[in-house]
């Protein structure tokens, strides 16, 4: 039989180093399974729990992981890995999910001490564990021994006779308590010894002295009545009577009885129980009439209604909601409509779900058509009169319109604040033509009033491809990709901010690979989105305290199949807040200086591009900008970016 061996699983980026730490983990016998991808979350995750997570916490989707793992496997140890300057943060993110918070770069020592403390609290739990199911045991066998014979056969017997009387009335246990049932015990010598409130109510108070007493026809007398039945043949049974209330009415009913035995098997006690099958037919039919009453209302109200069980299964939609959706009753509703907005165990039904409390969010769902849906979901809880959550109902207003005029005025925004960085460029460049040119006349230099010249011109044109580009604003036009000699390409960029480098005493410094070759791109809207992200380095290093060396690092690399803009600058820096949101649509850092379009639009380039931005930025510390973009893509693919 092969032995068991423990499991260690690491969620890290691919580039993380951890070598050593997996050099320990092997030395201790665990077995390493390592995923290192672009992507985190829940499908990460393996079906068998492992013995130990170590997770990155800055791979993306590592929160949803950690919450994924802690709901699935409670007890389970989780390490969280992350650099020593944000611990505090990221123990404050984490502390809901993880046990142990391990520095990068590597610490063998401290994975050492934190694999022994997982290890005696592993024990400690396991202990305890045991000790309190050793506990429960006993207590169960004290309550076993106690009980004595006659309880266990009534609770028995009770139970029986519910379930029949239930699915007698067609409506299931839940319309049990409706019923006008009766419940009495009778002696062996079928005197009534004890009766509900509903029997004492109907048959009169103080109680009829006999089981027979109560009963209209043949089961009227001592040898026929249902309790003597039972009594005879020592077995439960079912009759159809007759009762007579004390009022003189006739009631059919079904009668069930059962013996309660003692411990040397002599019947001491017969319970009865019946209730009259014309309130059963009366109380389905209503109920009948009710239902289809809710469910007319449920039908006709002019949103999206559903209603979900404990699991997030569909019970109900109304008639709106079958029409765009189809009818996915009994299915889960996180696998049929697929919620894209936020994901499970965050929205506003799970919350519903676990606080019993009324919660809205927006959600995006998709219909039989494949066409998506952004939703408002309002929800709110179904309980029962004890406060106990059953179901959740939830009702969905469409604000696909709504979202679709968000994302137009967005676009015109985009468009607007575009052609202003486009201008400011251009303005930039003329500026420097001019500089130069009145230089040259005023020391008679030929060559310095040539250089104007053609910087004047390349401006003219770019003007001129703005305006052209301007009539074709109102939609949205493929990218005009063309082969860019990135060397060129990035001395232009260069080139147009040295001046406003120098005006501003900053220093300004290139590293560009000795061939970078070519690329194809779209250069017109890559040229004003890489000078954004230049402009924003020269203000920060304006903006930065006094007595702080000033200093731009504009940077080219390039591989067979990427080419790298790097941009540094060493100003004041951004906090944690701004990193986060610092490509976000209107979020500025500048506060009233600022668009909040400037990024957010260089971003949405680059994606175009096929390419990525990230920013690594500290308080104080500068920061770098690194922008990676493909050397060459197919042309289909970024027709249809």
């Amino acid at each position: 039989m092969k032995a068991f061996q423990s499991t260690a699983l690491i969620l890290c980026r691919p580039r993380t180093s951890l070598d050593r730490t997996i050099s320990t983990l092997e030395e201790r016998g665990y077995a390493i399974h390592r995923i290192a991808q672009a992507r985190a979350g829940r499908e990460c995750l393996p079906a068998d729990p492992p013995s130990l997570i170590l997770l990155e916490a800055s791979l993306p989707g590592a929160a949803e992981a950690a919450a994924e793992a802690a709901a699935r496997w409670p007890h389970l140890p989780v390490a969280i890995l992350c650099s020593r300057r944000v611990l505090d943060r990221v123990a404050t993110d984490f502390k809901a999910w993880a046990l142990e918070f391990l520095p990068l770069p590597e610490d063998p020592l401290a994975l050492r001490l934190a694999l022994r403390r997982v290890q005696r609290q592993t024990q400690r739990r396991q202990e305890t564990d045991q000790r309190l199911a050793e506990s429960e045991n006993r207590t169960a066998r004290q309550v076993d021994d106690e009980r004595s014979a006659a309880v266990e056969q009534i609770v028995d017997k009770m139970a029986t006779f519910i379930a029949k009387i239930a699915a007698e009335a067609q409506g299931g246990v839940q319309y049990f308590n409706e019923l006008p049932y009766f419940v009495s015990v009778h002696s062996h010598r079928g005197e009534i010894m004890a009766a509900n409130s509903a029997y004492a109510m109907h048959f009169g108070s103080p109680l009829p002295r006999y089981s027979w007493e109560v009963y209209s026809g043949k089961q009227a007398g001592a040898r026929n009545c249902p309790v003597n039945l039972s009594l005879d043949s020592g077995e439960a049974a079912t009759t159809h009577a007759v009762v007579r209330y004390r009022s003189g009415l006739r009631v059919p009913v079904i009668v069930h009885t059962a013996p309660i035995f003692d411990r040397q098997g002599r019947v001491v006690l017969i319970i009865e129980v019946f209730a009259g099958t014309r309130e059963i037919e009366l109380l389905a039919r209503d109920i009948h009439t009710t239902q289809q009453r809710y469910q007319q209302l449920f039908d006709v109200v002019p949103f999206h209604a559903t209603v979900l069980d404990r699991r997030f299964n569909i019970t109900a939609v109304n008639r709106r909601f079958e029409k765009d959706f189809g009818n996915p009753v009994g299915e889960s509703f996180f696998d049929v409509l697929r919620p894209a907005r936020f994901p499970p165990y965050r929205g506003p039904i799970t919350q519903t779900l676990r606080d019993g409390q009324p919660h809205q969010g927006e959600v995006v769902m998709t219909d039989r058509r494949g066409r998506q849906y952004n939703m408002m979901a309002w929800t709110s809880p179904v309980t029962t009169q004890a406060g106990k959550l059953i179901q959740t109902l939830v009702i969905f207003t469409d604000v696909t319109a709504q979202r679709r005029r968000e994302d137009d005025l967005a676009t015109l925004g985009l468009t607007i604040s575009t052609l202003a960085h486009n201008l400011k460029g251009s303005l930039t460049g003329l500026e420097a033509g001019l500089y130069l040119i009145e230089k040259g006349f005023y020391r008679n230099h030929q060559g310095r009033i040539e250089e104007g010249l053609d910087l004047l011109k390349m401006m003219a044109e770019r003007l001129r491809s703005m305006v052209t580009d301007i009539l074709y604003s109102a939609k949205d036009r493929p990218l005009k990709l063309e082969p860019v000699d990135v060397l060129q390409f990035a001395g232009d960029l260069a080139a147009n901010i040295e001046r406003r480098m120098r005006g501003a005493a900053v220093t300004f410094r290139c590293h560009f690979a000795p061939d970078p070759g070519v690329m194809l791109a779209d250069a017109s809207v890559l040229r004003p989105a890489l000078n954004n992200v230049l402009e924003n380095a020269l203000e920060a290093c304006i903006e930065a305290p006094a007595g702080r060396p000033c200093q731009v690092d504009f940077a080219v690399g390039a591989d067979p199949d990427t080419i790298t803009f790097e941009i540094a600058d060493t100003g004041s820096g951004l906090t944690a807040e701004q990193r986060d949101h610092i490509f976000s649509l209107f979020y500025s850092s500048k506060g009233n200086q600022g668009t909040g379009l400037g990024l957010y639009i260089t971003r949405r380039v680059i994606q175009r591009h096929g390419g990525e931005i990230v920013v690594d930025a500290e308080p104080g510390q500068g920061a770098r900008f690194r922008i990676r973009l493909p050397r060459r893509r197919k042309f289909e693919r970024l027709k249809s970016a």
